[in-house]
């Protein structure tokens, strides 16, 4: 049974790298935006402009991640997000035109849309019921973590950039090496994303049962695998007898919810 509990958090923490690179991409631009200002040229409005664009295209990916996850599966979706990390972190190190550098910083706010969204429905998805709350807070530890791996990344990158003798790492070009660091956790996420599973619930969906019964036979009991794709068949079952409507979000006992959940957000961000 500790076998399938460490093979679990395994997955789990692989996974949960998403949120590590939402961190470090969200944070990034805090030690490179004073040398990519004097670069481009930027005014006030321009650069917050640069920092803010990364938002918008979270906005996207949250709005396409669900579709996507139905259709082409959780580990496709998390698969995608690594490669929009890794295009983002090395266009924006190339990028010669600030509407080009925009364009990038918004792919990686798509690629933080689908992680952020995708990664903690995946955990859910394959962790057992005892320990779900547990695994699905890996996701947001990471975002953490990411947030501060990127100030130390900075302040390194920084200081070589100081350092007398580094003729390839210069104060005027150091932001595009902050920005490029990225690509390494980016492509990283990627390869490791190859040894992780489909969603047994995502299989189930998808008339894949015995795949889906494998993968929970990895993770729990024998026993324990036959219920939950029991459950699951059943919460399949349920949801396609109610097709849910948008405009329920607006009947009278939702607003409330809609209003605390939006102001989280406000407040959050």
């Amino acid at each position: 049974m500790k076998s399938k509990l460490l093979y679990t958090g395994m997955i789990s923490l692989i996974v949960a790298l998403g949120g590590f690179l939402m961190g470090f991409d969200a944070g990034v631009v805090s030690g490179a935006n004073p040398f990519y200002k004097d670069y481009f040229g930027l005014n006030e409005w321009s650069l917050g402009w640069s920092v803010g664009c990364l938002t918008f295209g979270a906005m996207f990916g949250n709005a396409i991640a669900g579709p996507l996850a139905d259709r082409f599966g959780r580990k496709s979706v998390l698969s995608m997000a690594a490669l929009f990390y890794s295009l983002s972190a090395i266009s924006s190190a190339l990028a010669t035109d600030f509407n080009f550098f925009i364009a990038a910083r918004m792919l990686g706010g798509v690629a933080v849309g689908l992680a952020l969204l995708i990664a903690p429905v995946y955990i859910a998805e394959i962790a057992p019921s005892k320990l779900r709350g547990r695994f699905v807070s890996f996701n947001q530890l990471n975002i953490v973590i990411g947030f501060s791996a990127v100030f130390f990344a900075n302040y390194y990158i920084l200081k070589l950039a100081k350092a007398d003798g580094i003729g390839w790492v210069t104060e005027p070009n150091c932001w595009r090496w902050m920005l490029g660091a990225e690509i390494v956790p980016a492509l990283l996420y990627f390869v490791c994303l190859f040894f992780v599973p489909r969603s047994p619930r995502w299989l189930a969906q998808n008339g894949r049962e015995d795949e889906a019964l494998a993968v929970l036979n990895k993770v729990v009991s024998p026993e324990e695998a036959a219920e939950s794709l029991s459950a699951i068949k059943a919460h399949i079952a349920k949801d396609k007898q109610s097709k849910p409507k948008f405009s329920e979000l607006f009947q009278r006992n939702m607003r409330f919810i809609i209003f605390i959940a939006l102001g989280l957000g406000f407040f959050r961000a």
